[in-house]
């Protein structure tokens, strides 16, 4: 990651990460507007985790998601970066905007991250990686979310490579439309 991204900017300093990436073969201009509200529920395994966690399904694009689990759309940078984010105890804390989220709430233990960056890689060749970190704000809280994440980062990632293989597929679908 580049110095100037939002992601380092929002929260240079996490406990725990996750990073995935995929070569889309679409212009990066459109690839962004995808991955600005890419449809999950383009994918059964993302719907079944979604429910199995008790996550709402009602509106399954990225920014449904936002709205009704109540994260913030912190910060973008078009067409290169985008960036979405929460502060959480036992339930995700209500925050207004950008500054709160950096000044963080005393009320959060859990502060989240995740982005979308896109690279040209060619005119239409665009890298597209997403990357979540999680920054725990007392040592007991670290303890708790280290037993967490060893039970459900694999679903975390699950959902994570899926999404990106929708993005890829809705992307490329954009860029054949322009041939029919």
């Amino acid at each position: 990651m580049s110095e100037s991204a939002l992601i380092d900017r929002f929260l240079p300093e996490y406990t725990f990460n996750e990073y995935h990436e995929i070569i889309v073969n679409s212009p990066i201009e459109e690839v962004y507007e995808v991955t600005k509200n890419v449809d999950l529920s383009k994918s059964t395994l993302i719907v079944t985790l979604f429910k199995l966690r008790g996550l709402p399904t009602r509106r399954m694009t990225l920014q449904g998601i936002i709205e009704d689990l109540g994260f913030l759309r912190l910060a973008e940078n078009y067409p290169i970066e985008h960036l979405i984010g929460f502060l959480a105890n036992s339930r995700v804390v209500p925050i207004s905007d950008a500054k709160e989220f950096l000044t963080h709430s005393l009320s959060a233990k859990v502060k989240v991250a995740c982005n979308f960056s896109l690279f040209e890689i060619s005119p239409g060749l665009t890298k597209v990686r997403t990357e979540t970190r999680i920054l725990c704000l007392s040592t007991v809280t670290r303890r708790f979310f280290k037993a967490y994440w060893v039970v459900f980062k694999p679903f975390s990632s699950m959902i994570r490579k899926r999404m990106l293989k929708i993005v890829k597929r809705q992307s490329e679908l954009i860029g054949w439309n322009c041939y029919l």
